[in-house]
């Protein structure tokens, strides 16, 4: 069968040729049986990864502000107290310029002092919130400071020289006037208890020291006519101070400026009361004007330092002869005699010596005796 069908091809092949319908190259390849071609296997698609998801950032949280407190409100001060009670202090010492008190006192008094008993009960002079409480030691002033708002101004009330500020009040707290705050102390420069009450008054230049005492006269509170003595005493136009050591005396007020010569201890000065700059006050020293510094002086003469008397010299011991005895030019009996010595004569102190023998002097004469025959007066 596959013959038959390969001449019937050839046949059809050679008729198409001849007649021109096919060219030879087609009928060769009808001649020849065409394999099926065997179907070329597609390809997979290599799958599209699916793409990971990038994980979102997560949002930090907004911190939520922490609310501020709510400050305190400076209560409005509409009465008026006195700071110890009626009749129990003394007035020692007014507001403004004074003679230095003690050493390391200011000449400049931004207060008034009032002398009471150690423990007495301070009160607040008006209502106000406390703004700072520092407790005194011998050389550091305690204090108590509260703020107030008097018609509309702000105030500053300070009480000094008490030992522990904090027995009776702390910073923050609010105080009513007549409210007890503390008791009364001698801490820091002070010569004894007293309370040193303080004003200060707010102004666009900051704050300035008020007469507490003038102050509080116009608010109805008098701490004159309620003291049991007024024993402050009016402002001298000069007072005088000591150094308490070896002074620099300098041309102006600080380290700074020359000095002019050392003032020793004690020496006395004048000073016109109120005046300082930077810790340094003017002074008149005789007829020689300068400064010096306002912590080496004293309103009280420094005793005068202990003369210690020169232990006396013993005086050397004086000699007699115990018998007739021969001066020698020399210390030996080979040296010529100048004269005879006679018996218990006295030849004063021993010049010299050399062996045995002594120098020692006589009638005018200098010479040499044996020391067997000499005993001390």
């Amino acid at each position: 069968m596959r013959s038959i069908r390969t001449l019937l091809l050839a046949g059809a092949a050679a008729a198409a040729l001849t007649i021109g319908i096919i060219s030879p190259a087609s009928a060769i390849q009808l001649s020849a049986a065409t394999p099926t071609p065997t179907p070329t296997a597609t390809a997979k698609a290599t799958p599209t990864p699916t793409p990971t998801a990038t994980p979102k950032a997560t949002p930090t949280p907004t911190p939520t502000a922490t609310p501020k407190a709510t400050p305190t409100p400076t209560p409005t001060a509409a009465t008026f107290r006195l700071p110890l009670a009626a009749k129990s202090y003394s007035v020692s010492s007014y507001f403004g310029p004074r003679c230095i008190p003690v050493r390391y006192g200011p000449t400049v008094h931004r207060g008034v002092d009032m002398a009471a008993a150690g423990g007495a009960p301070i009160h607040a002079v008006a209502a106000g919130i406390v703004t700072a409480t520092v407790n005194g030691t011998s050389s550091q002033e305690g204090y108590i400071s509260v703020r107030s708002i008097i018609d509309g101004v702000e105030y500053k009330t300070v009480y000094m020289h008490m030992w522990s500020a904090t027995t009776h009040v702390k910073v923050g707290q609010t105080v009513t006037a007549g409210q007890r705050i503390s008791q009364v102390g001698t801490s820091g420069a002070s010569s004894g208890n007293h309370l040193h009450l303080e004003l200060w008054k707010s102004t666009p230049a900051g704050m300035v020291a008020t007469d507490a005492a003038a102050f509080l006269k116009n608010k109805g509170v008098d701490l004159y006519t309620s003291a049991y003595r007024v024993n402050a005493k009016p402002t001298p136009a000069t007072c005088t101070y000591y150094t308490v050591g070896g002074v620099n005396f300098r041309t102006g007020p600080s380290t700074g400026y020359s000095v002019i010569r050392m003032l020793p201890l004690g020496t006395a000065m004048v000073h016109v009361p109120g005046t300082i700059t930077a810790g340094f006050i003017p002074v008149k020293v005789g007829t020689q004007t300068g400064w010096v510094s306002a912590s080496l002086v004293s309103p009280t003469k420094p005793p005068a330092p202990a003369v210690v008397a020169p232990r006396p010299v013993p005086k050397p011991p004086t000699y007699a002869a115990t018998a007739a005895l021969n001066l020698r030019t020399g210390p030996s009996t080979a040296n010529a005699r100048i004269l005879l010595i006679p018996k218990g004569a006295n030849v004063g102190v021993i010049k010299a010596s050399s062996g045995q023998w002594r120098q020692v002097s006589y009638a005018g004469k200098t010479g040499w005796v044996h020391s067997t025959y000499l005993v001390k007066r």
